[in-house]
């Protein structure tokens, strides 16, 4: 029977551009999802299979991976040498479990079929995993795509460079048939050659946008004397016509050259192929240098193979009725500055011929196409493109995979695919500069295995068949885990995805409590230097450096005799008057965005719009928002649409206003330095200026000005003071700019005096930014306008929330009673910025304080 999700009582399947979730503070990604280009979840398909849920295990593993069957046989599988078990008893065995669960469901799950829904559409040239991955990524998002393949069968090197005993033909049939199911979309025409049958004219007439998933389909030559003879083939063509169906007769003695994948393959093809009885592996390095698998050189060795290191081929000869290839011996130097690989040099005098009826060149791929030759799209061997957005000097192709980029694996070409539909569907909205694309990284939040011997169980190792007892017919080199083999396998993850990163739970202290654990109880030496390094003191959290900061400011709780309400109950007030006259549902204006992408300023848009947040900036962000207009001097002109003109003078008394433009209009004045705060203050209350922007982070106009470092506290203090000494502390508004990222933050500067607070970064981290090595904003992919928007009104929503929480503690019904009264510092540097009372002490330390 053909089963869906719903039959398995399975969640609903993740849209194919799944939410990254590592700004969850109680998600760290594994180092196995980190290593793995399209970012699988590996933890938990882990667990999930410990739990004997598998249908959740195989949501998991397919949500970013539509060639999940393939890849639970072939993948290199970059995360197992990336698990932090590899050094202890073996990494865990993340791809043999993977084929576990597709064995299991791959044959008869079954997706959903995603409908049309966009007029435009897509033609992609080449089924490899690349294109395919591509095609289901636009599909997902209601486009319909067609593939134009050169050969009469999808899959690319999947189907034609893998050998059946790696991977049988109706393994990938099963990923391509869930494929076209679930995308009905897809349209596919076979024997259809660029160049040959089809033009690229033709393709950007038919299609909106292009794309080129051409792949290496051809073999590099060795460049030696000799290799045109007719017992020379390339490895690729080799492997090609043999999953072709042929099976030829070899001669007795093959060598192949190379040491990657292609030579894994050659070689263990030849062996299997009738009148075959010696394959030798010709490799310019070392052992330890050999790109190949460990796995699969470890099988080769297994089948009979046999490995000539430190040899290079500088001729193919006649000797005697047959040929030989003539080398010479090699050493390696230094480590290659571009690649890390070590140099080679040959060895003088060296030279000597090993007999052989037939050489296998593996030394390379590359990709042809006379069509895109003469148009000037191709390099040597592969398309001219950029990697950053998959782009070519034509805006409407795109190109991807082996033959754009050189030489990859599986999953770094279905990586290269989901990036080129990520781009593809940016040039289709008419996004100009997209997001750069980022591997999302998910959680399904999966409890941890509770098996009382995982720490116990070796690495289980699938049963290896070798040749078989009919080689010719290529029969499988393994077997599949049974379940009990997989639940002990499952068992033994470390889950390094449930760490939280806080200082008491993490992987470094879990690590320590591993070897703590295996320790002999004899060993004293041991058990000593662990205990010392667990119980060593901290430094002192408050050097004498420590800037003032809001986190060293506390709330005095309310005692009995003060209480006269019940803070928990009661409704706190947090709406206010700017000035008396702009009404703010609460004390934030959230500012920063003027240099975002256009996707980011859309959704926080909207988010401030049902938030009822201003936004401060110098253009306005969306409609419904109210603007405040922050006017540089000679750069922007003031705008009536403006809610408030706040004039920038920066680190200097300027006497500039902008003129007020309509009656309702507020005007401002933004400050960044204390030097010229008395004389600012002063020039405001005369020209009736309706409130003051202290910058605390002295560069508001300026990106993200907060992460240059601490805010200026005494900023608010002295304007307080000042205000006060005039007794026109009513008369003018005070807004702080600096360091505020939560509810609490705001509750402590509306005490210390600040009407409204301006929020910056956290509004930034909450859409999706990440913090940059210079101190700016990187925004990600990741996010669609209604995570933004969402994002926006949760920070605010919980802002306010903290904020009044903050005063009914106190004992306060109405967030603007908080006073000063009502807070403490706890460090000597934050008590002299801000006037207020250090613990232990009965009074205010003055400013000029010796510390």
């Amino acid at each position: 029977m053909a089963l869906d999700q719903d039959s398995f009582g399975a969640p609903e399947r993740l849209p194919a551009d799944i939410a990254d979730d590592t700004r969850d503070s109680y998600y760290v990604p594994a180092p196995c999802q980190v290593a793995c280009p399209i970012g699988t979840d590996a933890p938990s398909y882990l667990a999930y299979i410990w739990e004997q849920r598998f249908e959740e295990a195989f949501e998991a593993i397919t949500a970013t991976n539509p060639f999940s069957s393939v890849c639970g046989r072939v993948c290199d599988a970059p995360c197992e040498p990336a698990c932090r078990r590899t050094e202890s008893d073996g990494a865990l065995a993340i791809r043999n479990l993977k084929r576990f669960v597709m064995e299991r469901l791959g044959k008869d799950y079954h997706l959903p079929p995603v409908p049309v829904t966009q007029e435009q559409t897509i033609g992609i040239v080449g089924s490899g995993p690349t294109g395919l991955t591509a095609a289901q990524d636009l599909a997902e998002a209601g486009y319909e795509v067609h593939i134009y393949e050169l050969s009469n069968r999808l899959g690319g090197m999947m189907i034609w460079g893998i050998p059946a005993f790696r991977l049988p033909p109706e393994v990938l049939q099963e990923d391509i048939d869930r494929m076209l199911g679930h995308c009905p979309g897809i349209k596919v025409h076979l024997e259809t050659a660029l160049g040959r049958d089809i033009t690229l004219d033709e393709l950007k007439e038919r299609h909106d946008a292009v794309l080129l998933a051409i792949g290496s389909w051809w073999g590099k030559p060795m460049k030696i004397e000799g290799e045109d003879r007719p017992e020379v083939v390339d490895g690729v063509g080799f492997l090609r016509r043999v999953n072709g169906g042929e099976r030829p007769t070899m001669p007795e003695s093959v060598l192949v050259v190379g040491g990657g994948d292609v030579a894994m393959d050659a070689c263990r093809v030849a062996k299997r192929l009738p009148g075959c009885k010696d394959v030798k592996v010709i490799y310019r390095r070392g052992p330890d240098e050999i790109p190949a698998r460990r796995d699969e050189l470890k099988g080769a060795i297994a089948e009979g193979i046999e490995f000539v290191y430190h040899r290079m081929p500088v001729a193919v000869v006649t000797e005697g009725n047959g040929i030989a290839l003539s080398c010479v011996k090699t050493a390696l130097g230094e480590p290659d500055p571009e690649d890390g690989r070590r140099l080679f040099k040959a060895l003088p005098e060296s030279e000597h011929d090993i007999p052989c009826g037939m050489v296998i060149a593996a030394v390379g791929q590359q990709a042809e196409c006379d069509e895109l030759d003469g148009r000037g799209l191709m390099e040597v061997d592969r398309v001219r493109a950029e990697f950053e957005g998959m782009s070519t000097e034509d805006p409407k192709v795109f190109a991807a995979g082996d033959g754009a980029f050189g030489g990859s694996t599986l999953v770094i070409a279905m990586y290269h695919g989901h990036r080129a539909s990520y781009y593809m569907k940016a040039y289709l909205q008419g996004i100009e500069e997209p997001i750069p694309y980022k591997t999302p990284y998910r959680t399904r939040r999966v409890p941890v295995a509770q098996d009382l011997w995982w720490e116990k169980f070796p690495r289980q190792e699938q049963n290896f068949l070798g040749l078989g007892k009919d080689p010719v017919r290529f029969p499988e080199i393994e077997e599949t885990y049974d379940l009990d083999t997989a639940l002990n396998e499952t068992a033994r993850c470390y889950r390094c995805d449930s760490e939280t990163g806080s200082t008491d739970y993490s992987v470094a202290n879990r690590e320590d409590i591993f070897v703590m654990a295996r320790t002999n109880p004899k060993d004293h030496r041991k058990k000593q230097a662990m205990l010392h390094k667990r119980l060593a003191t901290r430094d002192d959290p408050f050097p004498a450096e420590r800037p003032a900061t809001l986190d060293d400011i506390v709330f005095l709780p309310a005692n009995l005799s003060r209480l006269v309400i019940d803070p928990y109950r009661e409704a706190c007030n947090v709406a206010t008057k700017l000035a008396g006259k702009l009404a703010l549902a609460h004390p934030f204006i959230v500012t920063g965005f003027d240099d975002a992408p256009e996707e980011v300023r859309s959704g926080v848009a909207l988010g401030l719009a049902e938030g009822r947040a201003p936004y401060l900036g110098l253009h306005p962000i969306g409609p419904g928002v109210p603007w405040f207009q922050l006017a540089l001097p000679g750069q922007i002109e003031p705008s009536g649409e403006a809610a408030a003109l706040v004039q920038a003078m920066g680190h200097q008394f300027s006497a500039v206003v902008p003129e007020r433009l309509s009656e309702d209009q507020l005007l401002g004045i933004a400050l960044s330095s204390p030097a010229a705060l008395e004389q600012t203050i002063a020039f405001a209350l005369e020209q009736d200026i309706d409130f003051l922007l202290l910058d605390g982070s002295a560069g508001l106009g300026t990106s993200w000005a907060e992460l240059r470092g601490a805010p200026d506290l005494s900023m608010l203090r002295d304007a307080i003071a000042i205000l006060r000494r005039l007794d026109r502390e009513e008369e003018i508004d005070l807004v702080y700019f600096g360091g505020v990222r939560s509810g609490t933050d705001a509750a402590k500067l509306i005490g210390l005096g600040a009407n409204a607070v301006l929020l910056g970064v956290p509004a930034g981290l909450a859409v999706g930014g990440r913090i940059t090595e210079s101190r700016g904003f990187y925004f990600e992919a990741d996010y669609t306008d209604e995570d933004r928007s969402r994002a926006i009104v949760n920070i605010l929503k919980a802002s306010t929330g903290e904020a009044s929480m903050m005063a009914r503690c106190t004992g306060k019904t109405d967030l603007y009673n908080i006073e000063p009264e009502d807070l403490r510092s706890i460090t000597i540097t934050t008590a002299k910025a801000t006037g207020l009372p250090i613990v232990g002490q009965n009074k205010p330390l003055p400013p000029d304080f010796a510390v």
